[in-house]
């Protein structure tokens, strides 16, 4: 592995200012908490932030919504009342905080705030939605996590499992600087958390096109997977090196298949406390048709994720 991988051993140091988004939902909620949590461990102090659109909705017969003259006067003073309720739950746990009312795009608001506030995290819940499994967000949340020039951490509805202490946490790697930015942020939350067992993941898969026209009888020669087997692992030894040094317990799973089917089914079968990946920045046509590996294990996983998004890489 490069020296890059182990100059990370230098990014540990506490979460200092946690940007939390509030849409007043049980979500939210759930994500005010596990922001306290880590504030509480880490020192940090809580920007929650609620940002408001006036605009009403296209409506098929606007004429038939009676809409008060003072319509956005009464908008905010229900959003700072639901601001007001939130904050003073985390000034109730001891947690230093502050309330910010925004109006404007939600998604790039909050993206361009963490910037402004040089804050280390941003921390927002999903939508559940009813038919599909959580698909996916396709909303503030999903646009954050796309976006975002900050580390993002997500929250599903009805997950009321604590964060601290991270016991559990899983990081699937690639080997790609969006990993090792994720694993820098990793090293960050675990501070002080000497106990904590990392799962380290790599998924690989064997490109197609080195299969001659015909295939080897439908399938992929042995020979193949075995040496990409062999490949894999011996790539992930410096990582796990690195972290058994700083005292983490380390389990190495490298498997062939699919990255987000991979993490989500092992993250669900060891019951991680927490996902931490790397993702990269790309086109909105382009994750419209893909969607991206971290997109996918945010959209299905079982526990909170935490995607970190590669340093210089626009959409």
């Amino acid at each position: 592995m490069t020296n890059g991988i182990r100059a990370l051993e230098l990014s540990s140091d506490p979460l200092r200012r946690i940007l939390v988004a509030t849409d007043f939902s049980q979500t939210a909620a759930l994500a005010l908490e596990r922001a306290i949590d880590l504030a509480r461990s880490h020192g940090s102090e809580i920007d929650l932030v609620h940002v408001m659109q006036p605009e009403l909705p296209a409506l098929a017969a606007p004429e038939m919504l009676a809409v008060p003259a003072n319509y956005e006067d009464l908008l905010r003073e229900s959003c700072q009342e639901g601001l007001d309720r939130a904050i003073s739950r985390a000034r109730e746990a001891g947690v230093t905080a502050a309330a910010r009312l925004e109006v404007g795009h939600a998604a790039q608001t909050l993206t361009d705030l963490a910037d402004q506030l040089d804050v280390d995290l941003i921390l927002i819940g999903t939508r559940g939605n009813t038919g599909f499994k959580r698909l996916l967000l396709g909303s503030v949340a999903e646009e954050v996590v796309r976006t975002a020039r900050r580390p993002v951490l997500t929250v599903h509805p009805g997950d009321e499992r604590p964060i601290e202490p991270l016991r559990r946490l899983l990081f699937p790697t690639d080997f790609s600087p969006a990993a090792e930015q994720a694993l820098s942020t990793a090293t960050r939350l675990l501070a002080g958390a000497r106990e904590a067992r990392i799962l380290l993941v790599h998924a690989y898969q064997i490109a197609p096109t080195i299969v001659p026209v015909g295939g080897f009888g439908g399938g992929v020669a042995p020979m193949l997977v075995e040496n990409a087997q062999e490949l894999a692992e011996e790539a992930t030894q410096p990582v796990a090196h690195m972290l058994r040094e700083r005292g983490f317990d380390v389990d190495v799973v490298v498997e062939q298949g699919d990255t987000a089917e991979v993490v989500t089914r092992l993250a669900a079968e060891r019951e991680v406390d927490l996902i931490v990946m790397g993702t990269r920045g790309h086109s909105k046509l382009r994750q419209w048709l893909l969607g991206s590996t971290a997109e996918r294990v945010v959209e299905h996983a079982s526990c909170p994720v935490l995607t970190v998004h590669e340093a210089g890489r626009g959409d």
